[in-house]
């Protein structure tokens, strides 16, 4: 029985180990040690990335609570600067009062029409231009050059060249064009003040004559008044057919009055129909009556 056995158990043993080897595994323990450790790296790294997208998911909560706070606080500034600005651009300036009419005479007698007043070429004395009566000798005459007046074509050129008619060789003057931009244009070129003798007014004539061919853009008049300010001129002549489009009208009188100071008469010359446009009738007055100036109007 027993070398039956031991048979048995051989038998087995011849059968079963072509299968041993399979049954195991050929990976030694350094692979297995080496595998571990790649395993471990790659878990550390996976928790150090983890960590820094936690970081920047936290950065990133806090950079949006901040931008939100910085937003609100522009919004408070803007809406504080808009009631600022409302508050100093705001300027009561009061409705021009009713003419009372004319009674007619019904028996007029005619008047004979006034001398030129004498002039001296040693002392200012009073004069007229276009009906703006002033003892000034050094004038600067502003004229909007916006697109608008190329509807006026005629009665600027005929107002400018009616003021040269009455230059005489004590007078200093010089002739600003404005429009968008802004851009000036000036007799002479270099905006300076210039004698009024036969061959500056000449000169002048034919620069009046060209002004209408670059009429265009807008109405900058605050800073062409600031510009014409600036050579401190006795008087400016204001000639406009619109109301300025560089700022409110009530604050440009401030600003402009607060800026000359009584220094320099100003006047101002409506064009067209001015009668129509109540916003440019009550800039141009106040701005004379405020500066020592008056105000007339050019329809014809």
């Amino acid at each position: 029985m027993f070398a039956a056995a031991l048979g048995a158990f051989i038998l087995i043993v011849l059968v079963l180990f072509p299968y041993y080897k399979l049954g195991g595994t050929d990976v030694s323990m350094e692979e297995l040690e080496d595998e571990m450790r790649k395993r471990r790296f790659a878990a550390e790294t996976t928790r150090t990335d983890m960590s820094v997208i936690r970081a920047l998911q936290s950065e990133i909560r806090f950079l949006d609570k901040e931008y939100l706070t910085t937003q609100k606080e522009m919004s408070e500034t803007e809406a504080k600067l808009a009631e600022v600005l409302k508050a100093i651009t705001e300027v009561e300036v009061p409705d021009p009062q009713p003419q009372p009419e004319p009674i007619p005479d019904p028996t007029p007698v005619p008047r004979p029409e006034p001398p030129e007043p004498p002039r001296s070429v040693n002392r200012g004395v009073p004069f007229s231009i276009l009906g703006l009566a002033t003892d000034k000798r050094e004038v600067v005459i502003l004229v909007d050059m916006s697109g608008s007046m190329k509807a006026h074509r005629s009665k600027v050129t005929q107002a400018l060249n009616e003021i040269l008619s009455q230059m005489k060789p004590d007078n200093r003057f010089a002739i600003i064009g404005y429009r968008g931009g802004p851009t000036y244009d000036s007799y002479p070129s270099n905006g300076q003040l210039v004698r009024a003798d036969s061959a500056t007014i000449s000169r002048a004539r034919a620069f009046v004559d060209s002004m209408p061919n670059r009429f265009g853009g807008g109405t900058p008049t605050q800073g062409a008044l600031v510009r014409t300010m600036n050579l401190r001129p006795e008087a400016i002549i204001l000639m406009s057919d619109g109301a300025p489009d560089d700022g409110r009208p009530g604050a440009i009188i401030r600003n402009i009055t607060l800026r000359n100071r009584g220094r320099a008469e100003i006047h101002t010359v409506a064009i067209g129909d001015y009668t129509s446009d109540k916003k440019l009738t009550v800039f141009l007055q106040e701005l004379a009556n405020q500066n020592r100036g008056e105000f007339v109007g050019r329809s014809r």
